[in-house]
């Protein structure tokens, strides 16, 4: 009998059938075990969710800077200063150095001095004479007409190529020329900065990218930097005076790094060079440059590289917990099998229709994880990592390419041992209930919950210490008080102004006492010189010392504690000096006393140590307290610090608000409290404890479904020998102790994988503070104890369940 050909309509018909009936299964699967599938989408959600973040993450950090069409070509120029066999690296130079290096150093194609401003004061004159005053910060910058060579810049209107070669011309960025001029061109108008300096505006630019490392809005003509600066001295370096550098296409860094001992020996006395070398630092790693710093925010690789870590150990979580709940139910549908394998499935085909359901499964959370995704990052992680990510899935083919991955490896990864595993059992157990005669082997799952726990615990272990630390910061004695006590910088600094600051603010109801000096004891802004300490007229040594200027009252003010002698007297000039402990130390004195009276030279200026302070704080915990020389010079000081009553600060606030509206009515009023100042610089640190806080709490939350697999498999596995050991007189508390009795050992064995690398871990990052907390035996038994606590509380209940079920249902199941 001849057949009839099958035509291509009645093949689309009997596909779609089968598609139909295929997922008309698999609804039917989820439905009836609904806790399986929920419990499954909701590990991979959290565990995609968590890695679509991190990859986000790294991308958007990845991409800074990578616009510029010379980014491999150029260079930043750094400095490292050896002192006492310490390395001090900066990223600053001296202002004449552009013009030395581009005469002296052979390979560069182009070179450019950035000289950034962190604070401007822009006035403008209206049509009808009014004035309207615009505070600036950070957009203001001194720049060549080279950085628009080497860097890409564009310009909307006008031109700087010319222009910027002469004195007192600027440029604006689109956004603050319509700030500005809104509603006419900002070309050829003329804006005031610090109500001195008239600039004319000779064009507009295009705004900063959200993925560029230069904060820039206000670009200033270096000439007019230099009409008042002078470019003659070698001696001055300032972080915000950076020099890039273009090489060209035959030369590398290294050769140019050859050739920096002797421009240094060229310029520097001999004492500067055996301290001093210079170096090379790519443009392309600006971003990342932790040692030099940079205009912004800079980024560390080493978190970049944990987020891409936490993301995979996550989402690998999350696939073992897949796998252990899988197998759990394999017992359930272990009949399913037996009878589809007698109706003539083979085994290929089985296993196509279990990943098929993985494959759902994973998609569906896949779908979820790009919905909360997209919710999460502008509302949570952009503030949180100041980013401005922006999540378009449509038109960014890297994360659809990270997306597919995602989705084939994860579906992969859960689901091939589980498939195979089904799908291998034989008819003949399989039809009883049962995967194989023996029972499976459960070290593999044994194995999967390890690995969950030793993560889980490695992240609670990383969150206890990074906890402590944070408290550490913000318990431990700074050598100052830090509470009640608030400053702010005067807008306009000179003598009279600073003491009708201090008159007006004794007449203020609730301020204690008040201090004008030049910073508070805690302060980003560190100042360094070098002096020299006289033990008599002839002998005298060298001590590199951070100094602060202060006045009569900055002692009572911030609660420093003198160890001998006394407090500086009011003065308007420098005529001697309160010294700390670590100054005595260099100089080798180990009693203060013996300090009083004796001489130090500080800018030729030889005056006697009056005082010895208590060392304190100066800068973060990650850095050792230096060498301090304070003294009172009047005219360099534009902090005003108070102390004061908290219950009136509303009050105070009010009645300096009116003061100052009173001297700088054109400047806005700005105030800081010590212990917020202070917390502020710990924001990274705190960052990373919160997330080692949310990242352990979720890989705890994956780690415990997994764990609930375990449990709800082995009570499947082990029904009939539970049933036998109660008929023969056991009890529920001894069979739910045997079923804790094997969590605890694996527990156990996850912690003895984590504790040794997570004390690793945490003391390499603890080094990198030179005051911080110890790793004692607290911390190890806590986080065992935690986990135990958290496996026990995951099993307890599926193993009460099991070990109180009737015994008559699981021995009649033959």
């Amino acid at each position: 009998m001849e057949r009839k050909p099958i035509s291509a309509q009645s093949l689309i018909q009997n596909n779609n059938t089968m598609l139909k009936n295929y997922l008309k299964i698999l609804l039917r699967n989820f439905a009836r075990n609904r806790a399986f599938t929920l419990i499954n989408i909701s590990g991979l959600t959290l565990g995609i969710t968590c890695s679509l973040i991190m990859f986000m993450i790294v991308k958007e950090e990845l991409s800074f800077n990578q616009y510029h069409s010379k980014l491999d070509r150029i260079y930043r120029v750094g400095h490292i200063d050896y002192i006492d066999g310490n390395e001090y690296p900066g990223g600053g130079v001296p202002l004449p150095m552009r013009a030395a290096v581009a005469e002296d150093i052979v390979g560069l194609t182009n070179s450019t001095l950035i000289s950034h401003e962190m604070y401007g004061l822009i006035s403008i004159a209206g049509k009808d004479g009014s004035i309207q005053y615009y505070e600036e910060s950070p957009e203001l910058v001194y720049v060549q007409p080279s950085f628009f060579e080497m860097f890409d810049w564009k310009v909307l209107e006008g031109a700087v190529e010319n222009s910027f070669k002469e004195p007192n011309m600027a440029a604006l960025s689109e956004t603050l020329a319509k700030k500005y001029f809104p509603n006419e061109s900002a070309v050829g108008k003329t804006i005031r900065l610090n109500k001195q300096k008239d600039l004319l505006i000779t064009a507009v630019l295009e705004d900063q990218r959200k993925d560029s490392d230069f904060p820039f809005g206000l670009f200033m003509s270096m000439e007019t930097k230099g009409a008042e600066s002078g470019f003659t001295r070698w001696g001055s370096i300032s972080s915000n005076d950076v020099l890039f550098v273009e090489l060209d296409e035959s030369t590398n860094p290294e050769d140019v790094d050859a050739q920096f001992p002797d421009f240094v020996e060229k310029y520097w006395s001999k004492e500067e060079r055996e301290e001093r070398t210079f170096l090379l630092a790519p443009f392309s790693e600006y971003h990342f440059d932790d040692r030099f710093g940079t205009f912004s925010r800079s980024a560390s690789k080493q978190m970049l590289w944990t987020y891409v870590a936490i993301g995979i150990f996550l989402i690998v979580t999350a696939c073992f917990n897949f796998i252990n709940m899988s197998t759990a139910m394999a017992v359930k549908r272990a009949k399913e099998v037996g009878m589809r394998k007698v109706l003539g499935s083979s085994r290929k085909q089985l296993v196509v229709r279990f990943l098929g359901e993985t494959f759902a499964i994973t998609l569906i959370s896949l779908l979820v994880s790009i919905a909360l995704t997209e919710r999460l990052i502008p509302l949570v992680i952009n503030e949180f990592f100041e980013l401005e990510i922006n999540f378009s899935l449509l038109s960014d083919f890297s994360l659809i390419l990270y997306l597919l991955g995602v989705l084939v490896v994860v579906s992969l990864l859960a689901g091939l041992y589980p498939a195979f595993v089904l799908s291998g059992a034989k008819p003949i157990y399989a039809l009883k209930g049962a995967l194989d005669k023996k029972g499976s082997n459960m070290t593999l799952r044994r194995a999967l919950v390890v690995f969950q726990f030793f993560l889980c615990q490695l992240l609670i272990f990383g969150t206890i210490v990074a906890v402590r630390q944070m408290n550490y910061f913000t318990t431990v004695d700074m050598g100052y008080e830090k509470e009640n006590i608030m400053f702010f910088r005067m807008a306009e600094n000179d003598l009279d102004k600073q003491k009708l600051w201090k008159s007006q603010i004794a007449d203020i109801p609730g301020v204690k006492v008040a201090s004008v000096a030049s910073h508070p004891p805690f302060s980003g802004s560190v100042m360094g010189t070098n002096a020299y300490y006289y033990t008599n007229d002839t002998t005298r040594q060298e001590i590199d010392i951070q100094f602060k200027r202060v006045d009569e009252t900055y002692r009572e003010t911030y609660g420093l504690r003198m160890l001998a002698g006394d407090w500086v007297t009011k003065s308007d000039t420098i005529n001697q000096f309160v010294v700390n402990q670590s100054f005595l130390l260099k100089a080798g004195v180990n009693n203060p006393l013996e300090a009083i009276g004796e001489t130090v030279n500080v800018w030729g200026r030889k005056y006697p140590i009056v005082g010895v302070v208590e060392d304190y704080h100066a800068t973060t915990l990650s850095d050792a307290i230096e060498p301090m020389v304070m003294f009172s010079d009047a005219g360099e000081n534009y902090t005003v610090g108070l102390k004061i009553n908290a219950a009136r600060t509303e009050e105070i606030v009010s009645a300096l608000e009116e003061i100052w509206l009173g001297m700088h009515e054109e400047y806005e009023f700005d105030y800081q409290f010590v212990d917020k100042e202070i917390a502020q610089f710990y924001e990274s640190e705190k960052k990373m404890s919160q997330l080692l806080t949310s990242f352990a709490g979720i890989s705890i939350f994956i780690g415990c479904l997994g764990l609930y697999g375990l449990v709800a498999f082995m009570a499947n596995q082990k029904s009939k020998e539970i049933g036998i050991r109660k008929v023969l007189g056991a009890t529920v508390a001894s069979l739910v102790g045997n079923f804790s009795g094997e969590f605890a050992k694996l527990v156990g064995l996850a912690f003895l994988i984590a504790a040794p690398l997570g004390y690793l871990g945490m003391t390499s990052w603890l080094q990198e503070y030179e005051y911080s907390i110890s790793i004692g035996p607290l911390i190890f038994i806590t986080t065992i104890i935690a986990s135990m606590l958290l496996a026990l509380l995951t099993t307890g209940y599926r193993s009460l369940r099991a070990a109180t079920a009737n015994p008559v249902n699981s021995l009649r199941d033959e």
